[in-house]
């Protein structure tokens, strides 16, 4: 499957602003396995597969409450993404 993140319309948005692909953070969504636009809150939601997570920070610990949650482990930017096909 082609990498559809370039596609995705908060992409679009932050592309048509003026921000760089370097400058885009976007996260690989632990259910679908598809790259999402991630706008470095707490939050990130999953577009295709419109599941929502908490996002914790390198080192914050998960949360207890049952809510689901990814760690962020390191920064992947939209630039990151060119060439690579998603699963």
């Amino acid at each position: 499957m082609k990498n559809k993140i370039w596609k995705d319309p908060m992409v679009k948005e932050a592309l048509a602003e003026g921000r760089s692909a370097d400058d885009i953070a976007v996260l690989r969504c632990p259910e679908c396995n598809q790259w999402g636009y991630y706008n470095q809150g707490s939050h990130f939601s999953c577009c295709p597969c419109k599941k929502r997570w908490y996002v914790c920070s390198e080192d914050e610990e998960p949360p207890d409450d049952g809510r689901p949650y990814l760690m962020l482990d390191g920064y992947t930017s939209l630039a990151d993404t060119v060439g690579e096909d998603e699963e």
